[in-house]
Parts: C-alpha cells; sequence; structure tokens
C-alpha cells in the first residue's frame, strides 16, 4: 500500500504537520510505503503510484489549490482520505459536496452530526501529541488545579473551589497587557472577590515549571477549546506526574485509552465544572502517562485498514466484470 499524507507547513498548521509525520512513522512501521508532504502538483500524482491521498487539516474549507488536487486523485482512481482536526463548525454543503471525498474523519463523535451531509465513510481521528519519553506509572497525588482562561478574567468567578488553583492566564494577553491583568487581579483578591488560594499565572516559564514540578490535576474540558489547543496541552503535561480532566466528547477521541478515575478524570459536558471537586487519590489513580503503543497503535490499525478498504472499493469498480467501460 503506496500512501501519500499531506498536511499544511508548519507554520500555519504545526499540529497538522505534526500528526501527519508521527502518522507517517506508525505506518511505515506496519510496513507501508508512505510520504508526507505539505506541496501537490500534477506530474507528483501521475507518476507515483499511491493508492491513498490522506488530507489532514486543521481547519475548513480547504484552499482552492487543495479542492483542485483533491478532484485530480479522484479523477487517477486515487482513494482520498480527509481528517479535519478543528471540526466543531458547520461547513457550506455545497463545498462538502463538491470535494465528497472518499472518507472523513471529525475528531470528536458530536462533530459527526455538523457533516452529515457528507457521503462516504466517516470516523473519528484524533491529532497525535508529541510528548516526552514514556514516563513510569505513578500513583497521583493530587496538589492544585491548573486551569486555562479563554476569554477573560472573569472566568475565574466560575469555580467555586477551596483549593489551590493556578489560572492560566496567557491567552489573556492578546488583548490585554500583563500589567493591566495583574493589577485587576490585585484588586479582586484585596476586595476578597477571589479566593487567596487562586493564582494568576502569565508567563510561559511558570507554567513549565508547575507541570514539571508538582502533582496537578489539569483542567482542560472546557468546550472553548479547540482541539488543536486540546492536543498541544496533551503534549505538554502527558508523561509528567499530572492528571489529565478532560469531557466526555473529548474522551471520544482515543476512547480506548481514557478511562476515568484510572489515568485521567472525564466528566460530563453539560455541568463539568459543578463536578469538579477536590481529587481524591485512590491507589487506582495514576498520573497521565503513555507508551506511543497504547495511543497511537489502535488508530494506525483502523487506520490502515480503512485504507486498504476504499482502495479495495476502487479496484473492485474497475474490475467488475458488469461494469461497461
Amino acid at each position: 500500500m503506496n500512501v501519500l499524507i499531506y498536511s499544511r507547513s508548519k507554520k500555519n498548521s504545526p499540529v497538522a504537520e505534526q500528526t501527519a509525520n508521527l502518522l507517517c512513522e506508525q505506518l511505515q512501521q506496519l510496513g507501508l510505503n508512505v510520504e508526507v508532504s505539505h506541496h501537490l502538483n500534477i506530474p507528483r500524482l501521475i507518476l507515483n503510484s499511491y493508492q491513498t491521498v490522506h488530507f489532514i487539516v486543521e481547519e475548513l474549507p480547504l484552499n482552492v489549490n487543495e479542492s483542485f488536487h483533491m478532484a485530480i486523485c479522484k479523477a487517477l482512481g486515487k482513494s482520498t482520505v480527509l481528517s479535519i482536526l478543528n471540526s466543531d463548525k458547520k461547513i457550506n454543503r455545497n463545498f462538502l459536496d463538491f470535494i465528497k471525498p472518499d472518507a472523513l474523519s471529525v475528531t470528536q463523535t458530536n462533530h459527526l452530526k455538523l457533516y452529515r451531509n457528507i457521503t462516504g465513510n466517516k470516523f473519528i481521528f484524533s491529532a497525535f501529541p508529541k510528548t516526552e519519553v514514556f514516563a513510569k506509572k505513578s500513583t497521583f497525588k493530587h496538589e492544585a488545579y491548573l486551569i486555562p482562561l479563554n476569554n477573560k478574567l472573569d472566568e475565574v468567578f466560575e469555580f467555586n473551589i477551596d483549593d489551590i488553583i493556578y489560572f492560566d492566564g496567557r491567552s489573556l494577553l492578546k488583548k490585554n497587557s500583563s500589567a493591566q491583568l495583574r493589577k485587576k487581579w490585585n484588586e479582586l483578591v484585596s476586595s476578597r472577590k477571589i479566593n487567596n488560594k487562586h493564582v494568576l499565572i502569565l508567563s510561559d516559564s511558570k507554567v513549565s515549571q508547575l507541570i514539571n514540578d508538582e502533582s496537578l490535576s489539569i483542567v482542560l474540558a472546557s468546550s472553548h477549546f479547540k482541539h488543536t489547543e486540546f492536543t498541544n496541552w496533551l503534549g505538554q503535561t502527558m508523561n509528567k506526574n499530572n492528571l489529565i480532566v478532560l469531557n466526555e466528547y473529548q474522551a471520544t477521541g482515543f476512547s480506548y485509552y481514557w478511562t476515568s478515575g484510572h489515568n485521567c478524570r472525564v466528566l460530563a459536558v453539560t455541568n463539568w465544572m459543578n463536578q469538579l471537586s477536590d481529587i481524591e487519590s485512590p491507589a487506582t489513580l495514576f498520573a497521565t502517562n503513555f507508551k506511543s503503543a497504547e495511543l497511537f497503535e489502535p488508530t494506525v490499525n483502523e487506520l490502515s485498514r480503512l485504507y486498504s478498504k476504499l482502495w479495495h472499493q476502487k479496484t473492485s469498480l474497475l474490475t467488475s466484470q458488469s461494469a461497461k467501460l
């Protein structure tokens, strides 16, 4: 099986490129001939015997060049797979009818309804996090929460937890200076509107230090997270002495890996904030660590089978005795 994996450049789509490269490595270990490229052109598609071209993009829509080359792939009889990493936005039906990939993936089961109008195979495919070497399994002992803020400082009022919480406010620096945020934070602490156990973090180095040195329950359950942002957090925090707290839809990506109360905490989407309470540390609760074999292999095996299935369907149509060509 010869496969071409296309992604946009690292500058524009770093998580898609990372996923494409890691997927390529895993597929090659299965014995497939796989190439990765940021560029598509007709001579390459004609001269190389790719049976499947897999497009991995962070956002839709595809640009004109990508749409054109997907059409060329289909005209040349190659099967096409389109994986959308940030799949939480409904796309125009006419666009979906035009590109018609043989298979399409989203990153969470609840996003499938946004693409109900597209025909063909649909499946769940999550971005691959790139993290440090696997750490030994260790019993998790909760010391504090780390919670990223999304849009505004007032989000801290939504967390009524009498525990140490480090609020990561780096995303707020897009609209406010660190001095402005610090001033407002200090005023809220002085007026006792904010628990004195809550701490605002605005520097990359401090966040990294906390992740590396403390046992944190890292809360990523907000529905405001893009899948690429969620993946970046996984890469920073897994295989350290941390516990990932995610929501039930996020857990449908790598669903075979997540086990709530064992290597993570999975919360309901509708009222996840109300479920955040002091995290107990029973003997069965471990820090969120993984080996690539545990996290990637089931997805890669399923994808390999899908490539074979799509190619078999293509060749069956071309060689059918009943077809009048």
